[in-house]
């Protein structure tokens, strides 16, 4: 059995259910509060549905939406109306939406034009019988430089060992899928994968090498969560931080200075803390999947 939360709307007769804001909170309003419980600040945020419902039944309101496109309304737990269901329907129980800037896919691309590139470093530096080894498939014999006019979609992701460390460094960086899957190892070998990686030839520039890629900004973002989290007593970059807020570094600097932060040096982690809680895209690391060193 399941308990679905639903309001008919009284102006336009839709039904509504619990809101998830964009980093998938629910955000409930405690009765205590009085009249100021509608207040941001004093809003009562999970992620968990099962929690938002126990909090309902404590007579705590919730944001409701009808999915339209229309701003969501905190609805008093009076005005609610709790069904219970022996299996939900798709859709009846919000489903929890990880805040990602950019797609898997991307990333995916993205790691495809990379071995792209280092295969036609390795034409250019060793042989075409080498780099053909390495990619799967031989270049165009109407290239100009090596593999200049290869389709990234030809390479088989399967064939590299990479491709299990990106998709954990994903998981890891943005908190989707299975987090827990990038492990201590995981961060000595795509810091060794960075080291040996190359920027392709003149022609063949690799994501890796591009600090604005989606390749880039996973991995960035996976070392900056990993430092953010195992290392309390350091400090981290504007950088990480932007990656971590999902902003680009000028913005994050502009946004310190204005919160009267002072980065140069780096920010301690504990103040780092403080300030990403109050960002908007930034997601909180889930601490039940979190990785043991």
């Amino acid at each position: 059995m399941a308990t679905i939360i639903t309001r008919t709307n009284p102006k336009t007769g839709k039904i509504e259910r619990p809101y998830r804001d964009k980093q998938s909170h629910f955000v409930l309003g405690d009765p205590a509060f009085g009249s100021e419980l509608h207040h941001r600040k004093n809003a009562v945020l999970t992620t968990e549905y099962d929690e938002a419902l126990r909090l309902v039944r404590k007579g705590f309101s919730i944001r409701m939406s009808a999915g339209d496109g229309t701003p969501p309304s905190l609805i008093s737990a009076g005005k609610l109306t709790l069904t219970e269901v022996d299996k939900p329907s798709a859709g009846e129980i919000p489903a929890e939406a990880p805040l990602t800037p950019f797609s898997r896919d991307d990333v995916r691309h993205d790691l495809r034009k990379a071995l792209v590139a280092e295969a036609a470093m390795i034409a250019h530096w060793g042989s075409y019988e080498a780099a053909e080894a390495f990619l799967g498939f031989p270049s165009s014999d109407d290239a100009g430089e090596p593999y200049d006019d290869a389709d990234p979609s030809e390479v088989d992701l399967s064939r590299f060992r990479s491709t299990p460390l990106i998709e954990a460094s994903y998981d890891w960086a943005f908190q989707t899928g299975n987090p827990g899957s990038f492990r201590p190892d995981s961060w000595d070998d795509l810091a060794s994968l960075m080291d040996g990686a190359s920027a392709g030839t003149i022609s063949t520039i690799s994501p890796m090498g591009n600090p604005e890629s989606h390749l880039r900004i996973t991995i960035g973002t996976a070392f900056a969560r990993w430092k953010f989290e195992f290392e309390p007593g350091g400090h981290l970059s504007v950088r990480e931080l932007a990656y971590l807020a999902q902003m680009n570094e000028v913005a994050a600097r502009n946004a310190l200075a204005k919160d009267g932060i002072k980065a140069r040096g780096g920010i301690e982690n504990r103040m780092a803390r403080q300030w990403l809680a109050q960002r908007q895209k930034f997601v909180p690391t889930r601490k039940n999947l979190l990785p043991s060193r």
